[in-house]
């Protein structure tokens, strides 16, 4: 049913008048469109000019180190190693007292597997920073990667010195005298690095190692799956689960975690030695 009040006819004649209405009504919202499309884009084109204007500033501007040094340390921590390396380097052809831009320099040279390259950068920090523990840690770990385990013991019992509490340097350790096939002196730094961290991902995976390399496979396995609640997502943690599912004869497990294995991406440990 429809209601009429005193206003039909009026409404009548608008109702008559709608085509050419509609017409200036349509014409003139297109009109309006327009023009906010066009200020849209006049806005997206000056956002990109500041972009813009801000990369070549800090592409050009020599006052810049420090923003190299976080970019740098952003893509670091994306694993984008060549072009943190990029920019590292060009803080410090913009300002070689920018040590910050030497320490990242090294993480980044050696997970790419240059260990020379970040000695080199970690020699330098360390002369203007003899105290930092963690930097004798980094250094340590390359010259493990090159062989070299008199310096790096050396470099590790000294970042213990600097700072007791230092994990990953106790964790470290294990790794060097589990290399060395020192097992059980390395279980006893496993267990040192989680008394001071119980949350050390990486020491409960090189804990798992140690037990496994001693046939205890229980430990490994108890040790392994821990290691897999801190990092669920290191292809490399559940690689070794499945070794470990295998020696125990428990074969179909271990197909099953190897084939979910292959979803995950290579563990990335920047600073940290891992058991070869």
């Amino acid at each position: 049913m429809l209601y009429q009040n005193k206003h039909s006819k009026t409404r009548a004649r608008a109702h008559r008048n709608m085509p050419v209405a509609g017409f200036y009504f349509m014409l003139m919202l297109a009109f309006i469109m327009m023009l906010s499309l066009s200020v849209a884009q006049a806005s997206n084109q000056s956002t990109a000019e500041l972009v813009s204007s801000v990369n070549r500033a800090l592409i050009d501007d020599a006052a810049s180190a420090a923003s190299y040094v976080e970019m740098a340390n952003k893509l670091l921590d994306q694993q984008q190693f060549n072009k943190a390396l990029h920019l590292y380097s060009k803080a410090i052809l913009s300002d070689r007292e920018i040590d910050d831009a030497f320490l990242g320099r090294s993480l980044a040279y050696g997970s790419i597997g240059k260990a020379h390259e970040a000695i080199a950068d970690l020699n330098v920090f360390i002369l203007r920073n003899p105290r930092h523990s963690m930097a004798h840690v980094y250094r340590g770990v390359r010259y493990m990667a090159q062989g070299n385990t008199e310096y790096a013991e050396e470099n590790l019992q000294t970042a213990i010195k600097l700072n007791p509490k230092n994990a990953q340097a106790y964790d470290d350790l294990g790794v060097l005298y589990a290399q060395q096939g020192h097992i059980q002196k390395a279980l006893k730094y496993f267990g040192q690095t989680l008394r001071l961290d119980p949350y050390h991902e990486m020491a409960y995976h090189n804990l798992a190692i140690a037990y496994y390399l001693l046939d205890d496979n229980e430990k490994a396995l108890k040790s392994v799956n821990r290691a897999i609640r801190l990092m669920p997502e290191s292809r490399d943690t559940y690689i070794l689960k499945a070794q470990v599912l295998d020696a125990m004869g428990k074969n179909e497990q271990a197909k099953e975690v190897r084939t979910y294995a292959q979803y995950l991406e290579d563990g990335a440990w920047t600073g940290s030695a891992a058991i070869n």
